[in-house]
């Protein structure tokens, strides 16, 4: 099964984004084609209320390949609880393994993280704040409105 990953989508929130991103989003998305897990790496949405965010899941698995949804909680999102009742996992980080690597799943970048760490937070790599959190060759970005698979973070 494929491992896909995206962050800061900040859905409700547009300042964010460029122009007609949701829908480049969705396309993309729409056309994984391919039994996958989501994790979705944080800031999910600024709006929490259970009608906004069921409308983001259900959107979520329209995709019929997608089997199940993985938030790691942003500074952006609301507490677990609140996502766990639309049949997602949430949580503050977790651990993977991919081809005999552990990789580390957050938010913000794990500065001298000892392991791989797959992470949002930054939105791009060219974003000025980078060098605060002291990265390493271990700390591999999900920019925001885009979608990898593990492949394409991992080598």
């Amino acid at each position: 099964m494929k491992q896909v990953f995206i962050a800061d989508t900040h859905f409700g929130h547009d300042k964010y984004h460029n122009d007609n991103w949701q829908i480049k989003f969705w396309k993309k998305y729409m056309s994984i084609n391919q039994d996958f897990i989501l994790y979705h790496l944080g800031d999910l949405s600024f709006i929490h209320n259970h009608e906004y965010l069921k409308q983001i899941f259900d959107k979520f698995r329209e995709n019929e390949h997608c089997k199940n949804i993985v938030l790691i909680l942003g500074n952006h999102d609301d507490k677990a609880s609140r996502y766990l009742q639309h049949n997602v996992i949430a949580c503050d980080s977790m651990t993977i393994t991919y081809k005999n690597k552990t990789i580390a799943l957050t938010h913000e970048p794990e500065p001298l993280c000892p392991i791989l760490n797959i992470h949002g937070h930054l939105h791009t790599k060219e974003e000025s704040h980078r060098d605060y959190y002291e990265l390493n060759e271990n700390n591999i970005l999900v920019e925001s409105e885009k979608i990898y698979f593990i492949d394409d973070l991992i080598k």
